[in-house]
């Protein structure tokens, strides 16, 4: 990906981590053309541990605001393990070029990517919605608090 563009930090909780390197080894056994991207991403990561993971940055399992190529209108999806997949209209597949190029940003980062056909974008992280943890439960967000549920 050589796009011009410095490259915004990334950080992951180490379950997201250890999740994606082995889904992204095996994408790459089976000559996925997204899989390079995803192990390029992980390999310069900042990881830490899952209760670590600051507020604003986008990890699997949270609602994710954001803006494509500086369209008018903002989008929100579910960022999602791609086995979790449930409901394409409303959630993203992390291993999508969209998805990966999602992982790890804080709000307000913007990243480079471009889609299986070669077409370039860039994304801008506007805001993260509902942080769904691995247990079930929520971590909803209001100004300045965290509450558990």
């Amino acid at each position: 990906m050589n796009m011009q563009h410095e490259l915004p930090a990334i950080t992951l909780a180490t379950n997201d981590y250890n999740r994606l390197l082995f889904t992204a080894m095996i994408q790459e056994k089976h000559n996925r053309p997204a899989a390079e991207f995803l192990l390029m991403e992980l390999r310069r990561a900042k990881v830490c541990h899952p209760g670590s993971l600051p507020e604003d940055v986008v990890s699997t399992n949270c609602r994710v605001i954001y803006r494509l190529n500086d369209e008018p209108k903002s989008r929100t999806h579910l960022l999602v393990h791609p086995e979790d997949l449930i409901w394409s209209g409303a959630e993203i597949s992390v291993t999508t070029p969209l998805g990966t190029a999602l992982l790890g940003l804080r709000v307000g980062d913007s990243m480079p990517f471009i889609e299986a056909d070669g077409t370039r974008h860039v994304v801008l992280v506007e805001g993260i919605g509902l942080r769904f943890l691995d247990d079930g439960s929520t971590v909803t967000r209001a100004p300045g608090s965290v509450v558990r549920i």
